[in-house]
């Protein structure tokens, strides 16, 4: 086993290093947009893209030397929205954290994550073949570009139209970035309105997941706009739009999504047992990872100081938001790794009554190895697609996890100079786990969201409904500038399928989230500067 893993390193260098190095810039980007902007884009076909262009330059290259490049930088992303959307709150309780305890923290969780994600595969990728909508959008970039001709011109065509269209919005500001009914100053503006993100990461997006959850998801955001919030205003509830989605409509929403992924996880969660003891079973050296679970326990206990019940749970909770968030990431190509975190916050705070520091130690890990489970099964997606061997992404995988884990710490720490949950760095999610982390009592609105998500998830499951619930509750909590788009391409991918134009619409979606998205990156990147130099 070992003489495998250095052969693959020695037959890898390269692609291993290079993309090691890129999943730096990659965690750096993704942790400022996530602190400012409250979400983080699968950073894959992006990574594809650099990828391609890097290794094609320095020649004698093939697209699985680049896939396995690729694998290792689009690790960095996910791994910072893990640390992002947890650490922060800890800053914000008026405690701290070491650049030594993020680095344990990045490693537990990345590697509970990339390991029972390996075991997944099979299931997922092979046997259900789940769409892993950027996966496959990646894996049409780099067939694409190692094929040439007309699929490349469709790729680069479309990525010259992103990259133009980021710096039109972004640098030069010809137009804004959403577009609000409010500013018509209509009559029912107060209540109704809703804007649209300008953004062609959100059409194309939408094209890669497809109708079905894009609808529903873009239901739970009517739902959340048209009906809730109009009622709570006229009713006297609230006081206004946003009041009523703060205090009602996105609690409503998490715990619809809480609800939906506990009943979802309870109706695969037999299946999904069976699936991987068999695995390991069969697998060569698959009774190691029993002692690499334990290793991972004693690892929390030992350097970050945990109580041995709570590094049990961590590694528990890791393991099984590491499945559901890969389900999940196949199906709708969105992870609510925040989510996962939250739910085994919760469990752990109103069941066991454990001190804020390691309640969110414990969250950070869950929510790493539920975001890392998804980027490595978009990767899997990826490379099943273009026949690249898994064993080789994998250890790419270690490697992104492994440098991007060296510099978190040093970042989390230089952002929180500036400080979190501030305008410069307003840090939603983080934000959120202070407020269970404070609250007296679980919150009503959460617990009646639940109780909602897992009925509606059971009944949906007898329609073979897959996971729409979570799609509806994510709906009501995001942004709706953000799921209007997302609708949008969703009915375009419905039309292209009516008209065979399925795989033209995948390159040309991948081009513009390639396109947008290094644009948009190298602006962050620029942001982060000014943000950790004062430039």
């Amino acid at each position: 086993m070992l003489s495998d893993l250095f052969e693959i390193i020695k037959k890898d260098l390269r692609p291993l290093a290079l993309g090691a190095l890129l999943s730096i810039l990659v965690a750096l980007y993704s942790s400022y947009a996530g602190l400012k902007i409250g979400g983080v884009y699968w950073p894959i076909v992006t990574t594809s893209l650099v990828s391609l262009a890097v290794l094609k330059l320095l020649g004698n290259t093939d697209k699985h030397e680049i896939n396995v490049m690729q694998t290792a930088a689009s690790a960095g992303g996910l791994l910072a929205a893990g640390v992002i959307f947890t650490l922060p709150a800890l800053f914000m309780l008026g405690l701290q954290v070491s650049i030594f305890e993020v680095f344990i923290v990045c490693i537990a969780g990345g590697f509970l994550g990339i390991a029972f994600s390996y075991i997944l595969r099979k299931k997922l990728v092979e046997e259900e073949k789940l769409p892993f909508a950027d996966g496959t959008a990646a894996a049409s970039v780099l067939s694409a570009g190692d094929e040439g001709g007309e699929k490349a011109k469709q790729l680069f065509g479309a990525f010259g139209i992103g990259a133009l269209f980021a710096l039109a919005r972004d640098y030069f500001a010809l137009f804004p970035s959403y577009f609000n009914l409010e500013t018509l100053k209509l009559s029912f503006a107060k209540f109704f309105s809703f804007g649209s993100s300008i953004s062609l990461i959100s059409l194309a997006g939408g094209f890669l997941i497809g109708l079905r959850f894009t609808s529903a998801w873009f239901a739970g955001a009517l739902v959340s706009y048209f009906a809730l919030v109009p009622y709570l205003i006229f009713a006297g509830v609230s006081i206004d739009k946003g009041a009523a989605l703060a205090a009602f409509a996105k609690p409503l929403g998490v715990g619809i999504v809480i609800g939906s992924g506990i009943a979802y996880f309870a109706i695969l969660g037999i299946s999904y047992f069976k699936s991987m003891k068999e695995t390991v079973l069969g697998m060569k050296g698959g009774k190691l990872l029993f002692f690499f679970v334990f290793a991972i326990i004693l690892l929390l206990i030992f350097t970050l100081n945990i109580n041995p019940l709570l590094s049990v749970l961590a590694v528990l909770g890791a393991i099984l938001m590491a499945m559901l968030g890969g389900r999940i990431t196949g199906e709708m190509n969105v992870d609510p790794m925040e989510i996962f975190a939250m739910i085994a916050l919760l469990a752990a705070k109103f069941l066991f009554g454990f001190g804020a520091v390691h309640l969110v130690l414990l969250a950070a890990v869950v929510c790493i190895s539920a975001g890392i489970s998804g980027d490595i099964l978009q990767d899997f997606k990826t490379g099943n697609l273009l026949g690249t061997p898994p064993k080789r992404q994998f250890v790419a995988e270690a490697a992104g996890i492994l440098s991007a884990s060296l510099i978190l710490g040093f970042l989390l720490l230089s952002f929180a100079k500036t400080g979190f949950g501030t305008m410069e760095l307003p840090s939603p999610q983080a934000a959120a786990l202070k407020e269970i982390i404070s609250a007296g009592a679980f919150p009503q609105m959460l617990l009646f969201g639940a109780l909602l998500g897992f009925a509606f998830t059971l009944i949906g499951s007898r329609f073979s409904l897959g996971a729409v619930g979570i799609a509806f509750g994510i709906g009501m909590y995001v942004p709706i500038e953000l799921s209007f788009p997302l609708f949008i391409g969703g009915l375009i991918r419905y039309f292209a399928e009516k008209r065979k134009l399925e795989e033209k619409g995948r390159i040309i979606a991948g081009g513009f989230i390639a396109g947008e998205g290094l644009i948009g990156a190298i602006l962050i990147l620029a942001g982060a500067a000014g943000v950790l130099f004062g430039i």
